[in-house]
């Protein structure tokens, strides 16, 4: 099992339970008591659980969906996509890179690929793989939005049109034949569209339960996308209406 996996569960567990026991988590998960007291402690950093004698209960002002959980949600799904985007990335390639989790799986599967810049709002992706000797990062600075773990507003903005990039590499909450690509943070709308704005092709990397949702904020209009990267093959009408609109559609 893997630890986002593994930290999933722990939280979906403190939102049904408001309370975890060390010992019997260990028990269930088979791992470490030591594992699960690291855990506990991310969670309770993150905002989510305070911890106990032997154990966490759930915060009573947890936020109701912190990155952390974000990026463990479907993340087998975000591995399939990110494998996909991995044949249109090459060697001293420039990529806008937002605080999508989807968006950050792709980074953290970039392997092969040498001499990279990548311009990001999120700075939970330069904490985490910044390490990577194959990727040079720019990160916007801006306005800090903690539960996103990302950098918005004006500066990073003015930071963004600074640069010119091959690839946009963006995130959705939801996609809508009559929306568009929609978000529910209009701070993080104003960045998706800078980056947009300075990349020659614009991708969407999203798995295929943002179908049909539709997020608080119009974010992205279809006529300002190139690709679409998801885990499964989309409905007959999702076909259709790509193919009409000229958006390249890739999937397994």
């Amino acid at each position: 099992m893997l630890a986002l996996e593994r930290k999933q569960i722990i939280i979906e567990r403190l939102r049904s339970e408001k309370k975890v026991y060390v010992a019997k988590l260990s028990e269930e998960l088979d791992v470490a008591q030591e594992t699960i007291r690291r855990d506990l402690k991310e969670l309770e950093h993150k905002g989510i659980a305070v911890r106990s004698f032997g154990g966490a209960v759930l915060r009573k002002d947890a936020p109701l969906e912190s990155f952390l959980e974000r990026e463990a949600s479907n993340s087998p799904l975000k591995k399939i996509i990110a494998d996909l985007v991995q044949d249109f990335i090459h060697n001293d390639m420039t990529i806008m890179v937002d605080t999508s989790t989807t968006a950050k799986a792709v980074v953290e599967s970039l392997t092969c690929q040498k001499n990279l810049t990548v311009i990001t709002n999120s700075y939970r992706l330069i904490n985490d793989l910044s390490e990577k000797s194959s990727i040079s990062f720019i990160g916007t600075g801006g306005q800090v939005l903690g539960q996103l773990q990302a950098f918005t507003g004006i500066d990073a903005i003015n930071t963004i049109k600074r640069y010119n990039a091959d690839i946009a590499i963006l995130g959705c909450n939801g996609v809508n034949i009559n929306s568009g690509f929609t978000e529910s943070n209009i701070e993080e709308c104003a960045v998706k569209l800078a980056m947009s704005s300075q990349a020659k092709r614009t991708f969407i990397v999203t798995d295929h339960t943002k179908f049909e949702r539709i997020g608080l904020i119009n974010a992205i209009a279809f006529n300002q996308v190139d690709c679409l990267i998801t885990d499964e093959k989309p409905a007959d009408e999702w076909l259709s209406f790509f193919k009409n609109l000229s958006i390249e559609l890739i999937y397994p």
